[in-house]
């Protein structure tokens, strides 16, 4: 592995902690005398969840959600062949999840209905971990499935659930947690561009006591020069039934990465060697007081170390960047069930932010700043009848550097039972405070006090129609968002600083987004599709953008799925990029109940595409791969 950095090497020995824990609190649990392992039962792939707990903040029937939400069931798209979170929200309609810096493991981007990366509200096992000044591109570039029951997207302004940086939508993330007799599962894959996954997950209950537990490591050097990425990752989560009336438990999930960027042909780019390191920790308890008021306190911690290098136009020694961001956070969340009509979701939230960054380009040194912010949440649903519902909600968060903001939503969804059609519609405002940078200044750009946060009003309405008792599914929404006092850069002349100002005004997002399911021959075959048009949005992106999915069982032994995404000419870093269609195809073969054979086929036409283009740099995708292993269950 000559292609690490002693950067990896030295964090490796934080991670090799974090994974020795984890394993060290398995080997407890199972102590306490764990079954027989045995072979774990499989799942129908393509039966999707019908209920949210991110609509409302607890758990609420798809069908009574007045908001537009997407559920994806993790365990379908790992046995489609989709291994990588920016992968998996290609197939969400309104979502744009694409690499902006280039193969496989680079910085990714999150566009939700037309917006920007930084107006999008990442949650994980209940930890906020976006914020203004905490970008998860890292993140979510280097992010994999390992660990992971589901994912939920909600679209449209959320500040009243969720408070800053959610004008776009929220995205959540939730750990597995173990089930059933104790089980396992070994997969090794290897293939194009020296690519090797590896997967060890391990799952289960033993009497009140749950785990699941999942050890991955992934390596490719991608097929461009300088262009590898290696990846450790961890994720645990531990359960606890103390009383029928008390669960506690733990979740910790993190990875240890490099990538290496090569020179892309720009007159300003050069290679970069970056590392990055995150850990996020949540222990919570969930206590039923009696039959009308339950209670959850979850306490979380979320930190991320980047560092990069790169040659001045070829000239050593490397200049240097780096980001260090630490979070905790406590978060407290009621929910009181009046009667069978009303329910009220309320909760209070603290987080406090310490986020430092420093330079030696050109004497650029750094900065360090500290953030505390406290906010209360109520959230109400009536439901007016069985098929009619009404949900309202308001919010106030402080920042203790930059002032507060009430937010407000209402939604609401009616089903016309008769023809099984679902009518939606939602308003709501957002916000985005300003971040550190935006406010202090860094590395040639002044300082801005006294900038306000980015505002925005937003709603949508759409209709689902379901045929054939369920078999067939048919979603459209239009949405649109007014976002108020947009936060700009100002250049000045040199060798005058640039500023941030809040533009004034309103920009418009608005589009469609549509959505259709359809299950074949007994639920044998499965077709999943997803449609986006944005008639307005903030940056130069596509107009269209398609998501496809098919999966067939084609006999016992043996699955198929294909998967496609089209995307749109677009130009996010101010060139023009041409549209593409990429096409996957995966199989799997079971040879017993403990083998499978894995193949996947990336990129099955070998399209020649880009991702970006900009001031002569060029960021294309890379060409056909072939992916086999093998998977071992017990």
């Amino acid at each position: 592995m000559q292609h690490r950095t002693p950067a990896l090497h030295g964090s490796a020995a934080k991670s090799a902690l974090h994974i020795a824990g984890a394993l060290a609190s398995v080997a407890a649990i199972t102590a306490f005398g764990l079954p027989p392992a045995h072979a774990a039962t499989g799942q129908n792939p393509d039966v999707l969840p019908d209920t949210t707990v991110i609509a409302n903040r607890v758990k609420t029937e798809l069908i009574k959600t007045g908001s537009a939400v997407s559920v994806i069931d993790v365990n379908a798209l790992d046995q489609q062949g989709v291994r990588n979170l920016d992968d998996a929200l290609k197939f969400v309609p309104g979502v744009i999840s694409e690499s902006l810096g280039g193969q496989r493991g680079s910085a990714s981007s999150l566009f939700f209905r037309g917006t920007k990366t930084n107006h999008t509200h990442l949650v994980v096992d209940g930890m906020r971990v976006s914020d203004a000044n905490m970008t998860f591109g890292g993140f979510l570039g280097s992010s994999n499935l390992n660990g992971l029951s589901r994912l939920e997207v909600l679209r449209g302004p959320q500040g009243a659930l969720y408070g800053g940086d959610s004008i776009g939508g929220v995205m959540g993330i939730y750990s597995t947690k173990g089930k059933g007799d104790s089980s396992g599962k070994l997969r090794v894959e290897g293939g194009t561009y020296n690519t090797w996954n590896t997967l060890l997950a391990m799952q289960g209950e033993s009497g009140d006591f749950a785990y699941s537990l999942n050890l991955g490591h992934e390596r490719t050097d991608n097929d461009l020069p300088h262009n590898a990425f290696e990846m450790f990752s961890y994720a645990l989560r531990l359960d606890y039934v103390v009383n029928p009336c008390l669960n506690v438990g733990l979740t910790l999930r993190g990875a240890d990465t490099t990538f290496q960027a090569p020179h892309y042909g720009g007159p300003y780019s050069s290679p970069l060697d970056d590392d990055l390191q995150y850990t996020l920790g949540t222990v919570f308890a969930a206590y039923e007081v009696n039959p009308f008021w339950s209670t959850k306190l979850t306490l979380g911690m979320y930190d991320q170390e980047y560092h990069s290098e790169s040659p001045v136009f070829g000239f050593n020694p490397a200049s240097s960047y780096g980001t260090d961001a630490t979070k905790y956070a406590v978060y407290w969340d009621n929910t009181l069930k009046w009667n069978d009509c009303h329910t009220t979701v309320i909760g209070a939230v603290y987080e406090n932010s310490d986020f430092s960054y420093q330079s030696d380009y050109y004497g650029i040194t750094g900065d360090a700043r500290t953030r505390d912010q406290y906010g209360f949440y109520l959230n109400h649903i009536w439901d007016v009848t069985e098929d009619f519902n009404i949900t309202g909600g308001a919010r106030w968060e402080d920042y203790d550097d930059y002032g507060n903001e009430v937010t407000w939503r209402a939604s609401s969804a009616y089903t016309v039972s008769q023809t099984d059609t679902t009518i939606r519609a939602s308003i709501g405002r957002g916000f985005r405070p300003p971040s550190f940078v935006d406010l202090y200044g860094f590395g040639g750009q002044a300082p801005s006090p006294g900038l306000g946060a980015e505002t925005a009003l937003g709603w949508d309405l759409g209709i689902e129609q379901s045929l054939c008792a369920g078999q067939y599914t048919l979603g459209l929404t239009y949405f649109e968002n007014r976002i108020e006092d947009a936060i700009t850069f100002v250049p000045q002349p040199y060798p005058t600083p640039g500023y941030n100002t809040n533009a004034g005004g309103v920009t418009k997002t608005n589009g469609i987004e549509a959505s259709a399911e359809a299950n074949f021959l007994q639920d044998r075959l499965g077709v999943r599709l997803s449609y986006t048009w944005l008639d307005r949005a903030l940056a130069e992106m596509p107009e269209h953008s398609l998501g496809l999915r098919i999966h067939g069982k084609i006999s016992d032994k043996l699955d198929m799925a294909l998967t496609a995404t089209y995307l749109d000419e677009r130009a996010f870093f101010g060139d023009e990029v041409d549209a593409y269609v990429l096409v996957n195809l995966s199989s799997n073969y079971r040879i017993n109940d403990t083998v499978t054979l894995n193949l996947r086929v990336e990129n099955l036409f070998d399209e020649d595409y880009e991702f970006a283009r900009g001031s002569g740099d060029v960021y294309p995708g890379r060409g056909r791969g072939v992916i086999a292993g093998c998977t071992i269950q017990w």
